[in-house]
């Protein structure tokens, strides 16, 4: 495989995860899809869709999709419990009573 089809081949995943992140939490760009779109049919007419490289794209796209769905969600301020709270929590004496 040639630089240019490595570049397509990444270009095609760094598509591929962020249109699967997107989908995840619910948001949509219409001009992500129709890139995602263009490049899959470059990736066809190169003949790429049999090569190994390509086949792990397709592994491993979404694990990738949902591992950075989950820390755009933890990145939320209302995702996490507050550092500090009014309430008090139990001391070592209270459970001895």
């Amino acid at each position: 495989m040639n630089m240019e089809d490595g570049r397509l081949i990444a270009r095609f995943q760094r598509l591929t995860t962020e249109l699967l992140i997107e989908k995840r939490l619910g948001r949509r760009r219409p001009e992500l899809t129709d890139e995602l779109y263009q490049t899959w049919l470059e990736v066809d007419q190169r003949g790429l869709k049999e090569t190994p490289e390509y086949r792990n794209i397709m592994k491993r796209a979404g694990r990738h999709a949902l591992w950075l769905a989950g820390l755009v969600m933890l990145s939320k301020p209302d995702a996490a419990p507050p550092l500090c709270s009014n309430e008090t929590p139990p001391s070592v004496t209270d459970k001895a009573a």
